[in-house]
């Protein structure tokens, strides 16, 4: 017989097999186009094993943008207390950031291409995420204005949906062309640009 802490410790194992599985799955197949008997099976467990630790499909669902959304937390803690100009630079290399995690990369387009619509706790995720990215845009491109480090008639409300929106669709393209578009590249260029067009002139 196991002991306790076996029994929890490969309890523990299994959960993240299944929803390392899954990750894969809904990256690739979307989550409308992944079975829950296909995810138990590439995660090498049986179908009643999976529904122990995820009952249902959306639950499955929930726990693993839940644990996308840690791993970006992680990846925006290192601008946590980076403001105005700094953090603007800084995303200059998020793409490169995305680019090193290319399945959370792929879930997220997926997931978020799925979820357009609204009504659905996923949608929610999503839409709040984007406010709240834009948000710390925008107070960014504030502050760098307020320090004299950015000139000029600019809206950073619109300064911070531009450079979203050109992250989007860097992503798409990267995911899209297998890598041949540099999404690294592509961001270091659009943001050193915006910060070469609002410096000031000599």
């Amino acid at each position: 017989m196991s002991a306790p802490g076996t029994r929890q410790s490969r309890g523990r194992a299994r959960r993240a097999a299944v929803l390392e599985a899954a990750r894969r799955l809904f990256a690739s197949q979307g989550f409308k186009g992944s079975s829950l008997a296909a995810i138990a099976q590439e995660a090498g467990i049986t179908d009643a094993g999976l529904l122990y630790h995820f009952p249902t499909k959306n639950d499955l669902l929930l726990a693993v943008v839940a644990e996308g959304d840690r791993e970006q937390d992680e990846a925006l803690e290192k601008v946590r207390d980076v403001q105005g100009l700094p953090l603007l630079e800084r995303m200059a290399e998020f793409g490169a950031d995305l680019e090193a995690d290319p399945i959370l990369t792929a879930l997220d387009v997926t997931l978020s291409a799925e979820n357009l619509s609204g009504g659905s706790e996923i949608n929610a995720y999503f839409v709040g995420r984007y406010d709240r990215f834009r948000a710390m845009l925008a107070q960014a491109f504030e502050e760098a204005r307020r320090a004299g480090d950015l000139v000029g008639d600019f809206d950073p409300a619109v300064e911070a949906a531009n450079m979203t929106a050109v992250l989007d669709g860097l992503r798409l393209q990267w995911l899209l062309s297998d890598g041949a578009v540099s999404m690294a590249g592509g961001m270091r260029a659009y943001v050193g640009g915006v910060i070469a067009r609002l410096s000031p002139k000599a």
